[in-house]
């Protein structure tokens, strides 16, 4: 049992509200006024620092195998948890054991044991040259707690059939009247014989003509164009986007952070700084990636980009250029956490959730390097991360474990909030 105390809690104003807080592996109470417990804690005093919630990855593509998941987590586990981000989503683009059955995702719990240093949730993906029980296993290992079913037009992955469009809207067909949640990351191919911006707007435009009343999702968008188009039908339709956390670095730095991905962002700058300013950027995503093909659509970015992301985005986004702290929150934590249907278990600071915390010190600087070898100074410093309850430091050893999905995935539009 511990026990912060003065620890400045972000509110849905600018404001920050000084508070204590009481937790084990769970936050067992926050109040502004002085927490008694017939079991005494060990008391933290923050001095005024800054309490946030650990930051949610929905969409990692790490895993390239059960084999290699040591190897392929090592490293990332802890360049994430380092960086305040304590919960990881695997999408598994390039694996070659792809999350198909109940007992694929049996395997994959068991092997992140004793490996991965974040928590972490599964996306499963389609065997569609299963049929027709392909959409049986993906209502089973929706039912088993996945965050969602990922389909991808074209695939990059061997191991993973590409799905037409017929095929998805049979399967939206097949389990109409579940809440499963999909991602779609993919282009017209029909009409298109390589990605674009429009290619990939075609490819959204197909797939909302299909859907039923499931989520769906689109991992990156590139285009404020097509921004600027699900913003507009998110109301009426539940369709979300992320966006990636280079291409938002390279469009407000483009010297410092050089992007090999094509964006327009550049031509739409004050336009998306409006957006990020009113909060109707849904969410941010590093989409960490060990294993690169020849497709732009599916690559990634370092995984060491998480040791300093999260910071950059309080440096750059809050500091700087004085966008709300709620609103960066909401895209890094919140957003994510409910997207994936395991809000408020993360992505909240409320007691009952769990006690992942990022500890921020306005009154330093931390210097870090640029992908181009440029030194930058960000504003303040994340001086500690705690997992669960417990205190990440270089030397912890992994103790990740599998988030399951707790609930539906909350529509895009969903007000209610735990600032």
């Amino acid at each position: 049992m511990k026990l912060f105390i003065n620890a400045s809690l972000p509110t849905s104003s600018n404001a920050l509200k000084r508070v204590n807080v009481l937790f084990d592996e769970k936050i067992i109470k926050i109040s502004a006024d002085e927490i008694s417990h017939e079991e005494e804690p060990e008391i933290i005093d923050l001095k005024g620092k800054v309490l946030l919630p650990g930051a949610v990855e929905a969409h990692s593509h790490l895993l390239s195998g059960k084999k290699t998941i040591k190897k392929d987590l090592s490293k990332a586990g802890k360049s994430a948890v380092k960086g305040g981000w304590t919960t990881l989503a695997e999408m598994s683009y390039h694996s070659k054991d792809p999350i198909f059955e109940s007992y694929d995702l049996k395997d994959m719990i068991k092997a992140i044991q004793g490996v991965a240093h974040p928590d972490m949730s599964f996306w499963a993906h389609v065997d569609v040259d299963n049929y027709p029980y392909y959409a049986e296993s993906a209502q089973e290992l929706w039912n088993k707690g996945v965050v969602g079913i990922a389909l991808m037009t074209p695939s990059p992955n061997p191991a993973v059939s590409s799905m037409s469009f017929t095929e998805i809207m049979d399967l939206f067909m097949d389990i109409y009247e579940s809440d499963t949640e999909f991602a779609f990351q993919g282009y017209d191919v029909d009409c298109h014989n390589e990605y674009s911006f429009a290619a990939q707007m075609d490819g959204i435009k197909k797939i909302l003509r299909r859907m039923q009343e499931n989520p769906i999702h689109i991992p990156r968008v590139s285009s404020y164009l097509t921004i600027e188009f699900i913003n507009s039908i998110s109301k009426r339709s539940d369709i979300s986007f992320g966006l990636n956390m280079t291409d938002l670095m390279h469009m407000l730095e483009p010297e410092a952070f050089p992007t090999p991905w094509a964006t327009d962002f550049a031509d739409y700058y004050a336009e998306l700084y409006e957006l990020l300013r009113t909060n109707k950027i849904y969410l941010l995503s590093n989409s960490p990636c060990e294993t690169n093909v020849d497709s732009e659509l599916f690559n990634g970015n370092p995984a060491d980009l998480m040791e300093y992301s999260y910071l950059w985005l309080l440096s750059e986004l809050w500091k700087k250029r004085k966008i709300a702290l709620a609103t960066c929150l909401k895209m890094v934590s919140e957003n994510p956490a409910k997207r994936l249907g395991i809000y408020p278990k993360k992505g909240c600071l409320d007691a009952g959730s769990d006690a992942d915390f990022v500890i921020y010190d306005p009154g330093v600087t931390t210097k870090i390097k640029s992908p181009n070898g440029s030194e930058i100074e960000l504003t303040g410093a994340l001086e500690q991360v705690w997992l669960r309850g417990k205190l990440q430091e270089p030397d912890s050893p992994p103790e990740g474990e599998f988030v399951a999905r707790v609930q539906s995935p909350k529509r895009r539009h969903n007000k209610r909030s735990w600032i």
